[in-house]
């Protein structure tokens, strides 16, 4: 079963936050990204969308 990946515009329309917001909890390590692609796409599962939750 493959995990389901969230993208950065999941994740605002999901839960309201900007990407610069997003890009600054991943540079502070507060939240980083489950998955990094070569073309510099960040993906976030579950799990990472839980602790955002938690952070906001």
């Amino acid at each position: 079963m493959k995990t389901p990946y969230f993208t950065v515009k999941d994740i605002i329309q999901i839960t309201g936050i900007t990407k610069r917001a997003l890009h600054y909890y991943d540079k502070t390590d507060l939240l980083k990204p489950s998955k990094v692609e070569d073309n510099g796409y960040r993906y976030y599962d579950q799990e990472a969308l839980g602790n955002l939750q938690m952070i906001l």
